[in-house]
């Protein structure tokens, strides 16, 4: 099967006996191609499917509105009530809280640039002979 990687947030957990179900919504924005035509802003909603030993990591650490990262299988049916029906799932291999991106590469060349400033105005060195010291 294809392997896919979904960014998107968590609208609801779902546990089951042997497993647990992640539902999450994925944002994808509309554009302008360049010969004019205009493509409509989608809303995705997928169903991610983890087996029984992602259970207590998922409850522990995750929850409904999380920015996540997925990466897993994407089967060409989803999954009810143990049957087969029209739709797709993926079958869950790794989950990542995901960190939102910034607000664009400028910003961050000029952060770390007043880092770079910052660390070099600075004329102090480590008082290493200090921190070898018994009572440090």
């Amino acid at each position: 099967m294809a392997d896919i990687q979904i960014l998107g947030f968590i609208r609801q957990v779902k546990y089951l006996q042997d497993g647990c179900l992640v539902f999450i919504d994925e944002y994808k924005s509309g554009y302008k191609r360049s010969n004019g035509e205009v493509v409509d802003e989608k809303f995705l909603s997928w169903r991610c499917i983890f087996s029984g030993y992602f259970k207590n990591f998922i409850s522990k650490h995750f929850g409904n509105g999380m920015l996540v990262q997925v990466k897993g299988e994407a089967l060409p049916y989803a999954i009810e009530h143990d049957k087969a029906i029209d739709g797709y799932s993926v079958m869950g291999q790794t989950i990542n809280r995901a960190s939102y991106p910034k607000s664009g590469a400028r910003a961050e060349m000029r952060m770390v640039k007043e880092s770079e400033a910052f660390m070099e105005s600075r004329d102090e060195k480590p008082d290493l002979d200090g921190y070898n010291q018994e009572d440090f």
